[in-house]
């Protein structure tokens, strides 16, 4: 595949050429110039996103997918995107999925996922009011996701650049799936994100919607846009609590949520 040509910045890129380059930036490990491309606005970032998980297969209709879904604040629009099934591992151990230094990283993040219990149709999304789709959960995990760029600048690209390259996703390593907690504080809950040997950034809540099940109903209205349902067992990582960039290659990162549990990988 041949990467499309850019257009000027001086002039917004085509979202079909910017999804096809960075398809093929995804496959080739090959890094984009950003400031070769520019996007109108969000709109036409979704489109381009839209159009690397079209080109590369992240949405199959009857398999399980794989998003990202989260946000500053219940009163902020949400920022989604799919995401690649093959870059999604559960990790039960470190020699057990728990490797990921064969990609190339550039950050981490503690989250929690969740997994959908049923199948969500178009209609279903449709009438989800956030805050209040918390019976479609079949399980969650503490989650590490792991930061990955296809532009040379990475995460100094234009905001809407990082929006079409999937908001900056670089893989997903899922812990052990758990019962959901029903009413749980979660403004109240410990999170530590721990690098190697330096200490623990750590604290209490850090959840920009304290809530990881706020999610949902943006999550599954987005995902059900163009009249596709999402699978039971799809999995939403919910946006991030603690976050590290500049990893060493070869090092150990760790999410820890007190109560729930903990979840070890190496990037």
């Amino acid at each position: 595949m041949t990467i499309p040509t850019p257009h000027s910045p001086s002039f917004p890129s085509s979202p079909v050429d910017l999804g096809a380059a960075l398809a093929e930036a995804w496959t080739s490990g090959t890094l984009l110039d950003d400031t070769a491309w520019s996007l109108t606005d969000e709109t036409a970032a979704y489109a381009a996103q839209a159009e690397l998980a079209r080109r590369l297969d992240w949405l199959t209709p009857g398999r399980a997918q794989f998003w990202k879904c989260g946000g500053s604040s219940r009163e902020g629009a949400l920022g989604h995107s799919p995401l690649p099934p093959l870059r999604a591992r559960e990790v039960r151990g470190l020699r057990n999925g728990g490797d990921f230094s064969d990609l190339p990283l550039i950050g981490a993040e503690a989250e929690i996922a969740l997994r959908l219990g049923q199948d969500v149709t178009p209609d279903m999304a449709a009438a989800l009011v956030p805050g209040q789709a918390e019976h479609l959960i079949d399980a969650m995990c503490v989650a590490i996701e792991w930061l990955g760029s296809r532009w040379q600048r990475a995460l100094a690209a234009d905001n809407t650049l990082r929006l079409a390259d999937a908001q900056t996703h670089g893989a997903l390593a899922l812990g052990p799936w758990q019962a959901w907690k029903p009413g749980h504080d979660w403004a109240a809950q410990p999170c530590e994100l721990i690098v190697g040997d330096a200490a623990p950034m750590g604290g209490v809540g850090g959840h920009g919607l304290n809530d990881p099940a706020w999610v949902l109903a943006g999550w599954l209205q987005a995902a059900t846009r163009d009249g596709l349902t999402v699978p039971a067992g799809s999995v939403v990582t919910t946006g991030s609590w603690r976050v590290a960039t500049k990893l060493p290659k070869g090092c150990t990162v760790t999410a820890r949520y007190s109560g729930i549990g903990d979840l070890t990988a190496v990037c």
